[in-house]
């Protein structure tokens, strides 16, 4: 059994992804198995203080003992997931731990910066250790069904959509608007040249060129109905799919406790980079009044 801990209870992850590893609170279709929660940090936050309030009592509810500082995990714990709402305290909070070397899972955004993103992998690589960030949207069951369907062939292009609400601690798409980013990038993979933000108050749409010439759009809204779903151009099919994200904290959840087994990470680095960068680079657009912005280099 791997003994993990969690740090900052500023995110209602901490909740819904120790109910699902202590199997506590959801049902047995949404338990994960090989891990537990034995321990977690509540931390600070600037993004929602009292949230920490509200989520603290229902982790130890869950079994999790609290500590009053993160290095005291480092002698309990076997792993670790970063929590914090917000990415820009993701590399100040993994750093002790990816120094200890124990395997670490970073919370999205992993970062708000393409400089602190590979800091991050940089720490991991120098210390010998797992590391990976995703979103759980990945996860999602009609994500995993289109991927396992051969017969659509290769996509030629997509629309992704979603939710794209902000939030101070996490600019532009870094906070919600990171859900459709990946499923955008699970369908398209890597590769991306450059994007163009067109941005109003209520919602933003990024069009992006990647390498090879493919198109793809990502409509990010903040008004109305805001439900996931994607469009894939395939070569056999344009298939069109609402997003449910009824099992994907428990999906996600369980590439995290596999990860921490020994197995290699389901999101590579170069893949989480470009993530990171595309938002980046779609930010730096918006501020350009729309101006089309290359993504750069994303070798870790």
């Amino acid at each position: 059994m791997i003994r993990l801990g969690i740090v900052d209870f500023d995110s209602s992850h901490c909740v819904e992804f120790t109910k699902r590893i202590n199997q506590v609170g959801v049902s047995s279709e949404q338990w994960v198995e090989g891990a537990r929660v034995v321990a977690g940090w509540p931390g600070t936050s600037e993004m929602a203080p009292e949230r920490i309030t509200t989520f603290t009592p229902q982790m130890e509810a869950c079994g999790v003992a609290l500590v009053a500082d993160p290095a005291e995990l480092l002698d309990q714990v076997d792993a670790v997931l970063i929590l914090s709402l917000s990415g820009l305290l993701h590399l100040e909070r993994a750093r002790p731990f990816l120094e200890a070397g124990l395997p670490t899972y970073v919370d999205k955004p992993m970062a708000c910066s393409l400089d602190d993103a590979r800091d991050l992998f940089d720490l991991a690589t120098t210390h010998g250790v797992s590391l990976f960030s995703t979103s759980a949207i990945r996860y999602c069951g009609e994500l995993v069904e289109f991927a396992s369907r051969e017969e659509y062939g290769t996509v030629q292009g997509a629309v992704s959509y979603g939710p794209a609400w902000r939030a101070e601690g996490n600019p532009g798409l870094f906070h919600y608007g990171i859900h459709p980013v990946e499923v955008l990038y699970s369908l398209m993979g890597p590769g991306c040249q450059h994007v163009a933000t067109e941005h109003t108050e209520s919602a933003e749409v990024v069009t992006a060129r990647w390498r090879d010439g493919r198109l793809a759009v990502i409509r990010g809204g903040r008004a109305g109905a805001t439900a996931y779903g994607f469009i894939a151009y395939c070569d056999n099919a344009v298939i069109h799919r609402d997003v449910s994200t009824r099992f994907a904290y428990r999906n996600l959840c369980t590439h995290i406790v596999d990860t921490f087994a020994g197995n290699t990470p389901p999101v590579s680095p170069e893949v989480t980079l470009e993530v990171i960068g595309f938002i980046e680079s779609a930010l730096q657009s918006e501020r350009r009044g729309g101006e089309p912005v290359e993504l750069p280099a994303m070798s870790p």
